[in-house]
């Protein structure tokens, strides 16, 4: 029995149900075996891709902690591994952003010590951290987003001082 022609849907040049890579014989075959056409596949399909709302659009800022920019160097420590210089580019409650002149390893643990000078005041404090994210900067290098991990209190005064 042969279904008539649905617009939209690509005309094979093969036989139905021969040709086609390895993947879409065995799709068929499984197809097949559960009592299916690939037709009603795709209606199946079909009626789920539409059944599903859409997602919702976010809503502003997603972040924790509201973050200020700021100037000053930052040292990423990595225990077995050296360290790294860069410059800073803004920091919030819960975390900090680098930019550094080659890419920073995602998940990487390490101690971040910074020397920003900020209203008149030199801030000079280390914290644990664990890299997050890294994006090429077009051409200036790669921001690369840090969350704190503990935080001592000294340190946790010079972020509250730089964030008011």
């Amino acid at each position: 029995m042969t279904e008539p022609h649905k617009a939209g849907m690509a005309e094979s040049a093969v036989a139905p149900g021969t040709g086609g890579s390895a993947a879409g014989q065995a799709y068929r075959e499984e197809l097949a075996r559960q009592g299916k056409s690939v037709e009603s596949a795709l209606e199946d399909l079909s009626a789920a891709t539409a059944a599903k709302p859409p997602a919702p659009k976010p809503l502003g800022e997603a972040r924790a902690a509201e973050r200020k920019k700021v100037h000053g160097r930052a040292r990423i420590v990595v225990a077995g591994a050296g360290a790294v210089m860069g410059k800073m580019v803004d920091i919030s409650l819960t975390g900090a952003c680098v930019m550094l002149d080659d890419m920073f390893p995602s998940k990487k643990n390490c101690v971040l010590e910074f020397d920003i000078f900020h209203a008149g005041q030199r801030h000079v404090f280390s914290v644990q951290a664990l890299s997050v994210y890294g994006v090429l900067a077009s051409g200036k290098g790669f921001k690369v987003g840090f969350q704190f991990g503990t935080v001592t209190a000294a340190a946790g005064k010079s972020i509250a001082a730089l964030v008011a």
